[in-house]
C-alpha cells in the first residue's frame, strides 16, 4: 500500500523528533502536499551535544531544504580550511568544497520554522507515550492523552524508542561533550574547522554564529574518570589537559555530556515505521557526518514515500540506500577517530600531514570515502 490518507482525521506521516532528520523529512513531505505532524518533546531553542559542522556531503540535502539566503540570514558560516593539531604541531588543508557551519540551536529552529511554512503541523513540547501499529494506520499517543492517527510514523528521536526493533545503542566506553567559548580579541585564531588529536580523545572546534566557538569532543570513559568531580570544573580541567591553550575564562556556556550513538543500519520493526538519523544508524562524529546523515535520510525517505511505491518497497529501497550511504562512511570515520586517539599513529603519519602536497595523498582519499568530494 502506498502512502495515502485513510480518512480526514489521519495524517500521512507522524514524525517523532524535530531535529535535522525529522524537520528535513517534514519539509520535503509537506512541500509534496502530504499532511504531516511533528511531535517534539523539547522547547526550542535547545542546545545539543554536536560538533555543528555540516559535512560538505550534506550540502545538497541542506540547500534543498534551506536556501543559501536563509542560511546566511541565520548567520551560518562557510569554512574552507581543515586544520589538524597534534601537540604543538599544526597542519592545514584546503577543502575541495566549502562547508556550512551553524549551531544546532539555530539550525533546528530554522528547519522547524521552514517545516511550518511548508504546511507541517508542530506539537511542541509534546512527549510521546506510546505508538501502536495497525493494518491500515499507526496511533501515536502523547502525554496529554491526544492520539495522532497516521499512515506512517517516522522515528527521528535519536533512539527509535517507539519502533518495534531495538533502540539504537551507544558505543561502550566513550563520552561526548560540548561547550561554547567566546575567545577575546587578541586571543588565538580558531577559524576554520579544527581537529585535535589527543591520547584517548579527539577534540573538534569551529566558529559559529554570534562570535562563539563550539568545542566538541569524544573521550574514553577511562580518561574522563581521571578528572574526578562533577560539573564544569572537571570538564574544564580535562579540556585544558587535552588542549593546553584552553582558558576556562573563555567558556560561555555550561558543559553538556551524552553518550555516543553507534550502530550499523537498524531496519524498522514494522512496515509503517521508519527510522531516520541516529535512530537508523550512527556514524562516528568526525567531519560532520552526524548532521549530514540526518539531513540526507529525511530528504531521501520523503522522496521514496511520495514516489507511489508500496510501503514494503519503500522499506526495502530505503534500507538499500542507507546501507550504500554507510558502506564506506562508517569504516572511514571510525578509522579517522582511531588515528586521532592514538598519539603514536599520529606521530607516524605526521610527516605526511605536515606538508600540504603530502597531506593531499592522505586526506583526499578519506574525504572521497566519506562522500565530501
Amino acid at each position: 500500500m502506498p502512502l495515502c490518507l485513510a480518512s480526514d482525521d489521519q495524517y500521512d506521516a507522524a514524525i517523532i523528533g524535530a531535529g535535522p532528520a525529522g524537520s528535513g523529512a517534514a519539509i520535503a513531505l509537506a512541500r509534496a502536499g502530504k499532511r504531516v505532524v511533528i511531535a517534539e518533546k523539547a522547547s526550542f531553542p535547545r542546545v545539543k551535544v554536536c560538533g555543528e559542522f555540516i559535512s560538505p556531503a550534506a550540502t545538497p540535502s541542506l540547500e534543498r531544504l534551506l536556501t543559501a539566503r536563509q542560511l546566511r540570514r541565520a548567520d551560518a558560516q562557510r569554512v574552507h580550511e581543515l586544520i589538524i593539531e597534534f601537540g604543538e604541531r599544526r597542519a592545514s588543508w584546503a577543502m575541495p568544497e566549502p562547508a556550512w557551519v551553524l549551531s544546532r540551536a539555530t539550525l533546528d529552529m530554522v528547519l522547524l520554522d521552514e517545516a511550518r511554512r511548508a504546511g507541517a503541523e508542530v506539537r511542541q513540547p509534546a512527549i510521546v507515550r506510546d505508538v501502536e501499529y495497525g493494518a491500515d494506520h499507526a496511533s501515536v499517543t502523547l502525554d496529554d492523552g491526544a492520539v495522532i492517527r497516521a499512515s506512517v510514523v517516522l522515528h527521528a528521536d535519536g533512539k527509535g524508542r517507539f519502533d518495534p526493533a531495538r533502540d539504537t545503542p551507544n558505543r561502550p566506553g566513550v563520552v561526548g561533550r560540548k561547550v561554547q567559548l567566546r575567545v577575546p580579541v587578541g586571543g588565538p585564531d580558531l577559524s576554520g574547522i579544527r581537529m585535535r588529536a589527543c591520547d584517548g580523545a579527539y577534540v573538534g572546534s569551529v566558529g559559529v554564529e554570534c562570535g562563539l566557538v563550539t568545542v566538541a569532543l569524544v573521550a574514553r570513559s577511562s580518561l574522563v574518570a581521571k578528572f574526578k568531580g562533577a560539573g564544569d570544573d572537571a570538564a574544564d580541567a580535562m579540556l585544558a589537559h587535552l588542549w593546553p591553550g584552553y582558558d576556562p575564562a573563555w567558556r560561555e556556556t555550561a558543559w553538556l555530556s551524552c553518550g555516543v550513538a553507534g550502530s550499523r543500519y537498524i531496519r524498522s520493526g514494522h512496515e509503517r515505521s521508519f527510522r531516520l538519523g541516529n535512530s537508523a544508524a550512527a556514524v562516528e562524529p568526525v567531519g560532520g557526518e552526524g548532521i549530514g546523515l540526518a539531513l540526507w535520510s529525511g530528504a531521501t525517505l520523503a522522496d521514496l514515500l511520495v514516489s507511489g511505491r508500496s510501503l514494503g518497497a519503500v522499506q526495502s529501497e530505503f534500507a538499500r540506500a542507507y546501507r550504500r550511504r554507510l558502506r564506506w562512511r562508517r569504516p572511514a570515520c571510525r578509522a579517522a577517530a582511531w588515528v586521532l586517539e592514538k598519539p603514536r599513529v599520529m606521530g607516524a603519519l605526521w610527516p605526511l600531514l605536515s606538508r600540504e602536497e603530502r597531506a593531499e595523498a592522505v586526506i583526499a582519499p578519506w574525504y572521497a570515502l566519506t562522500g565530501k568530494a
